[in-house]
Protein backbone atom coordinates (compact mmCIF):
# COMPACT_ATOMS: atom_id res chain seq x y z
CA UNK A 1 0.00 0.00 0.00
CA UNK A 2 1.38 3.74 -0.77
CA UNK A 3 2.00 5.73 1.54
CA UNK A 4 -1.10 8.27 0.06
CA UNK A 5 -3.36 5.78 0.30
CA UNK A 6 -2.01 4.85 3.94
CA UNK A 7 -2.45 8.44 4.92
CA UNK A 8 -6.37 8.81 3.99
CA UNK A 9 -6.51 5.71 5.96
CA UNK A 10 -5.04 7.12 8.98
CA UNK A 11 -6.70 10.23 8.28
CA UNK A 12 -10.42 8.75 7.82
CA UNK A 13 -9.66 6.51 10.77
CA UNK A 14 -8.74 9.24 12.90
CA UNK A 15 -11.65 11.69 11.91
CA UNK A 16 -14.05 8.65 12.76
CA UNK A 17 -12.74 8.45 16.17
CA UNK A 18 -13.69 11.63 16.55
CA UNK A 19 -16.98 12.15 14.67
CA UNK A 20 -19.06 13.32 17.87
CA UNK A 21 -16.64 15.85 18.47
CA UNK A 22 -16.48 17.01 14.83
CA UNK A 23 -20.21 16.86 14.97
CA UNK A 24 -19.92 19.43 17.73
CA UNK A 25 -17.62 22.01 16.47
CA UNK A 26 -19.55 22.09 13.17
CA UNK A 27 -22.30 23.20 14.99
CA UNK A 28 -19.97 26.20 16.83
CA UNK A 29 -17.94 26.46 13.27
CA UNK A 30 -14.51 25.17 12.88
CA UNK A 31 -12.12 27.99 12.30
CA UNK A 32 -11.29 28.51 8.08
CA UNK A 33 -7.48 27.52 7.84
CA UNK A 34 -6.24 27.24 3.98
CA UNK A 35 -3.68 24.59 3.64
CA UNK A 36 -1.28 26.77 2.40
CA UNK A 37 -1.41 28.86 5.67
CA UNK A 38 -0.73 25.74 7.91
CA UNK A 39 2.76 26.00 9.76
CA UNK A 40 5.30 23.77 9.73
CA UNK A 41 4.77 23.68 13.40
CA UNK A 42 1.32 23.21 12.60
CA UNK A 43 2.17 20.04 10.80
CA UNK A 44 3.95 18.23 13.37
CA UNK A 45 1.37 18.79 16.27
CA UNK A 46 -1.32 17.66 13.59
CA UNK A 47 0.89 14.52 13.06
CA UNK A 48 1.51 13.88 16.66
CA UNK A 49 -2.51 14.45 17.54
CA UNK A 50 -3.15 12.16 14.22
CA UNK A 51 -0.78 9.70 15.63
CA UNK A 52 -2.56 9.52 19.16
CA UNK A 53 -5.88 8.82 17.65
CA UNK A 54 -4.96 6.22 15.36
CA UNK A 55 -3.37 4.37 18.29
CA UNK A 56 -6.82 5.18 20.60
CA UNK A 57 -8.86 3.86 17.25
CA UNK A 58 -6.54 0.73 17.47
CA UNK A 59 -6.88 0.30 20.94
CA UNK A 60 -10.71 0.71 21.36
CA UNK A 61 -12.00 -0.87 17.80
CA UNK A 62 -11.54 -4.78 19.07
CA UNK A 63 -12.44 -3.48 22.40
CA UNK A 64 -15.99 -2.23 20.82
CA UNK A 65 -15.84 -5.03 18.15
CA UNK A 66 -15.85 -7.50 21.24
CA UNK A 67 -18.50 -5.91 23.20
CA UNK A 68 -22.08 -8.02 23.71
CA UNK A 69 -24.57 -5.79 23.71
CA UNK A 70 -25.00 -2.23 21.92
CA UNK A 71 -25.67 -0.66 25.23
CA UNK A 72 -21.44 -1.85 26.03
CA UNK A 73 -20.38 -0.62 22.33
CA UNK A 74 -22.27 2.79 23.01
CA UNK A 75 -20.73 3.15 26.52
CA UNK A 76 -17.06 2.09 25.03
CA UNK A 77 -17.51 4.69 22.08
CA UNK A 78 -18.15 7.57 24.66
CA UNK A 79 -15.03 6.48 26.52
CA UNK A 80 -13.11 6.52 23.21
CA UNK A 81 -14.42 9.71 22.17
CA UNK A 82 -13.48 11.14 25.70
CA UNK A 83 -10.04 10.18 25.64
CA UNK A 84 -9.79 11.37 22.04
CA UNK A 85 -10.68 14.91 22.83
CA UNK A 86 -8.23 14.50 25.52
CA UNK A 87 -5.34 12.85 23.28
CA UNK A 88 -6.09 16.55 21.39
CA UNK A 89 -5.85 18.55 24.39
CA UNK A 90 -2.91 17.06 25.63
CA UNK A 91 -0.51 17.45 22.09
CA UNK A 92 1.03 21.14 22.16
CA UNK A 93 0.19 23.71 19.80
CA UNK A 94 -2.99 22.12 17.90
CA UNK A 95 -6.47 22.67 19.34
CA UNK A 96 -9.61 20.12 19.04
CA UNK A 97 -11.07 23.05 15.62
CA UNK A 98 -7.63 23.39 14.62
CA UNK A 99 -7.11 19.82 14.23
CA UNK A 100 -10.21 19.18 12.38
CA UNK A 101 -9.71 22.14 9.87
CA UNK A 102 -6.29 21.08 9.31
CA UNK A 103 -7.83 17.56 8.59
CA UNK A 104 -9.92 19.11 6.53
CA UNK A 105 -7.71 21.65 4.44
CA UNK A 106 -5.72 18.53 4.11
CA UNK A 107 -8.15 16.37 2.36
CA UNK A 108 -8.93 18.88 -0.14
CA UNK A 109 -5.07 19.89 -0.61
CA UNK A 110 -2.53 17.71 -1.88
CA UNK A 111 0.55 20.11 -0.84
CA UNK A 112 -0.58 20.11 2.78
CA UNK A 113 -1.38 16.26 2.42
CA UNK A 114 2.26 15.95 1.30
CA UNK A 115 3.96 17.74 3.86
CA UNK A 116 2.18 15.73 6.61
CA UNK A 117 2.95 12.35 5.02
CA UNK A 118 6.42 13.94 4.89
CA UNK A 119 6.19 14.12 8.58
CA UNK A 120 4.50 10.76 8.87
CA UNK A 121 7.25 9.05 6.40
CA UNK A 122 9.94 11.04 8.84
CA UNK A 123 8.79 9.59 12.47
CA UNK A 124 8.27 6.33 11.38
CA UNK A 125 12.03 5.96 9.90
CA UNK A 126 13.15 7.33 13.28
CA UNK A 127 11.69 4.78 15.35
CA UNK A 128 12.71 1.92 12.80
CA UNK A 129 16.18 3.29 13.92
CA UNK A 130 15.48 3.32 17.55
CA UNK A 131 13.83 -0.16 18.08
CA UNK A 132 16.86 -1.76 17.08
CA UNK A 133 19.04 0.51 19.38
CA UNK A 134 15.95 -0.39 22.14
CA UNK A 135 16.54 -4.09 21.38
CA UNK A 136 20.13 -4.07 22.28
CA UNK A 137 19.81 -1.66 25.33
CA UNK A 138 17.10 -4.38 27.26
CA UNK A 139 19.48 -7.11 25.69
CA UNK A 140 22.28 -5.52 27.74
CA UNK A 141 19.77 -4.77 30.80
CA UNK A 142 19.38 -8.84 30.79
CA UNK A 143 22.58 -9.72 30.09
CA UNK A 144 21.49 -10.87 26.68
CA UNK A 145 23.68 -9.96 23.49
CA UNK A 146 22.61 -10.85 19.82
CA UNK A 147 25.09 -13.42 19.90
CA UNK A 148 24.26 -15.52 22.70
Amino acid sequence: MNVKATFAMMLAAASMAFSPLAAAQEAAELPQIEAEEVSAGQVVSFVNALIALERLRFEYQSKIEAAETEDERAALAEEADGKAREAVDKTAGITAAEYLAIGRAAQGSEELTDRIEARLTELREKQQRRAPLESQQSGAETGETETQ
